[in-house]
């Protein structure tokens, strides 16, 4: 008879042991690995409206198992949404996604039983993992679900295609305070501004634009939206008038490519040699137009809330208009039509090295090498209005300055796309390029724009027209 402790059941009893340690680990390994999910809300605003559509992100390096959304509100759970994306693993996470962006609709009228008045969004998420760790992220905020009012306080309202236009109106308190409004006309939004020294609380101007490449039929109507994305429309009185602009047929030929094109190449990072002048010609003149053009309409955000001009603005003296606003330009090379563009500004041509002065008091926002415009300046007149000067030979102005009407702020010259030596002349609204021709105008300015501000601002405040 075997003794009790003999060797092969002592190295059996010990397999034994070494098993159940190694099960007994493997399920604490199993039960203890990871950790719990990473939680945040993108963009999640402090009050929600009639309808919001919420985005939570759950990130979990061993896979998001469930995600549950809902309210807290009197006392009361509503139910937004939950998503079973796995089941629990013991050492794998299998297909369970590391990363999920849960989406719910979080508005008022989206769930029956949600009132206006503060809530609690909370939101639970559980890993892949076997423990299932739990993470529970909450964030007060407030059902907010009656809309902006909007309504329009001047009556005559008339704009020609190309051209510009102001209206003033009247918001409720919350969406002034937010100054989330303005006009949309043909699916360009212009942003509006309380009126300085209004008569009335509530009071906002915007100046719009009918812009030039528009449909025929397009209208404008005032929009209004508060912080919980409630969004208010009002058609206001106007006129509309559109137009027809010019063509003309320009002709490009390998030296006008050489001269000009190629040196904009040159001084262009972004731009690379196409070995082909046909190519370079269309890099320049409409590629890089166009990312010129957005950049005009980026620096619309640089604008100050405030009143820089008075009265017209000044055209350059003793000019020849050579271009108009708007010329519709076929591209005629080696006999075919290569490219058509729309040609926005005034081309304006004096003698060599004209001087150019400010056709308005405003803020320099750049004096620059800027791509097809050349040596170009841009002036910031306030509530979204500027003015670009072009193809300069000079600067005799910074970024930050503030410049007088009629101050010296360069000469002209041929930098950039142009043939010959002349300034190259833009206004634009909110980064629309809009007609010159109007702003020279002081009858235009006074009957579109300072007539207005005058009608709904207190007596003792001075008028924009001198």
């Amino acid at each position: 008879m075997r003794s009790i402790d003999s060797p092969p059941i002592h190295r059996l009893r010990t397999v034994i042991v070494v098993i159940v340690v190694i099960g007994f680990a493997a399920v604490i390994f199993a039960w203890v690995r990871g950790s719990a999910p990473v939680v945040t809300a993108v963009d999640l605003p402090a009050a929600v409206g009639q309808h919001k559509l919420v985005t939570i992100r759950v990130q979990a390096p061993d896979g998001v198992a469930t995600v549950r959304a809902f309210y807290r509100q009197n006392g009361t759970t509503i139910e937004l949404g939950s998503q079973t994306l796995s089941t629990y693993r013991w050492f794998t996470t299998g297909a369970a996604p590391q990363v999920v962006d849960f989406a719910v609709q979080a508005g008022k009228l989206d769930h029956a039983g949600l009132s206006d008045g503060a809530a609690t969004l909370v939101v639970e998420a559980t890993t892949a993992d076997l423990r299932g760790a739990k993470t529970t992220f909450s964030r007060d905020l407030s059902i907010q679900s009656t809309p902006p009012r909007v309504y329009s306080l001047s009556t005559q309202h008339y704009i020609n295609q190309g051209g510009a236009e102001m209206v003033v109106y009247h918001v409720s308190k919350d969406a002034t305070a937010a100054i989330n409004s303005g006009v949309e006309m043909a699916g360009v939004f212009f942003k509006g501004y309380p009126l300085p020294n209004a008569s009335a609380p509530g009071t906002m101007f915007a100046m719009f634009a009918y812009p030039w490449d528009a449909p025929a039929d397009a209208e404008p109507h005032l929009v209004a939206r508060d912080a919980a994305g409630n969004q208010a429309e009002a058609s206001f009185p106007v006129k509309t008038f559109p137009k027809t602009f010019r063509e003309r047929t320009l002709n490009i030929d390998d030296n006008f490519i050489e001269r000009v094109v190629m040196p904009i190449i040159a001084n262009t990072p972004s731009l690379k040699d196409q070995h082909d002048p046909e190519k370079n010609f269309l890099l320049v003149n409409r590629d890089l137009r166009r990312t010129d053009t957005q950049q005009l309409v980026d620096a619309a955000q640089l604008t100050a809330a405030q009143f820089f001009w008075h009265g017209a603005f000044q055209q350059l003296g003793n000019s020849q208009v050579e271009a108009a606003f708007a010329d519709r330009r076929a591209y005629l090379y080696h006999g075919q039509i290569i490219d058509h563009e729309t040609h926005l500004g005034y081309d304006l041509a004096a003698v060599r090295h004209t001087p150019v002065k400010a056709a308005n008091a405003g803020r320099v926002i750049w004096a620059k090498y800027f791509g097809i415009y050349g040596n170009c300046i841009l002036i910031d007149h306030g509530y979204g209005l500027m003015s670009l000067y072009a193809h300069l030979n000079d600067f005799q102005v910074k970024a930050g300055d503030l410049v007088a009407q009629g101050q010296l702020i360069a000469h002209s010259d041929s930098t950039g796309l142009a043939g010959g030596d002349h300034l190259h002349f833009s206004m634009l609204l909110d980064g629309v390029q809009v007609n010159p021709v109007e702003w020279w105008d002081p009858h235009w300015i006074q009957g579109h724009i300072t007539s207005k501000i005058q009608q709904f601002t207190a007596p003792a405040t001075a008028s924009l027209a001198r």
